[in-house]
């Protein structure tokens, strides 16, 4: 270190007293991300990583056809009015979140199918009044609903997809306020 010159404390590398000489800082000032590899290690796109970093939501009142294009969003089920939300072919790492919102549905279920009928959801829903931890679910199933009058604000249905499958994690206040059926 110069003479006369001093150590600074400063945020660096997690250690908010990190001591650092004002010309190392400015050193530092002149690596660039491509000095470190930042850059050149990416292999994700700006869209790609932007559209992972966004919580992605949508509030739904009618029938919603899903495009793969919309993974990792998070559809709000809020209307009292029943409708069927159908999800696209399972791709690998397609996920979607389903919640139901303020206004509980009365006129029938909200529906989750899959696209032409397919028998390929799998997993589980709990619900807190259930003294086993996982209401019955249907294997293979080709809907799961947010059933009239028993599904409430809250409950939620996540599916993510293998490529083969789309694989439930919901979870129900209300034991029966979420159900999976086999249509077809």
């Amino acid at each position: 270190m110069a003479q006369g010159q001093t150590k600074g404390k400063y945020w660096l590398g997690n250690n908010p007293n990190a001591q650092i000489t004002n010309a190392e800082i400015t050193e530092l000032g002149t690596i660039s991300e491509t000095d470190f590899g930042v850059v050149s290690d990416l292999t994700a796109s700006a869209a790609e990583i932007n559209a992972n970093c966004d919580v992605l939501t949508e509030a739904v009142t009618t029938t919603n056809a899903i495009a793969a294009s919309e993974t990792g969003t998070h559809f709000v089920l809020n209307t009292a009015t029943a409708f069927v939300s159908t999800l696209p072919a399972p791709a690998a790492g397609l996920e979607f979140w389903f919640h139901a919102g303020v206004t509980q549905v009365t006129g029938g279920n909200h529906t989750i199918v899959t696209n032409g009928s397919a028998n390929v959801i799998v997993g589980s829903l709990s619900s807190r009044e259930d003294a086993a931890g996982v209401v019955v679910c249907h294997a293979l199933a080709d809907t799961i609903s947010f059933v009239a009058d028993k599904a409430v604000l809250g409950d939620l249905a996540h599916v993510w997809s293998d490529g083969t499958y789309w694989y439930l994690d919901g979870h129900c206040f209300v034991q029966d306020g979420m159900t999976t059926t086999q249509a077809s």
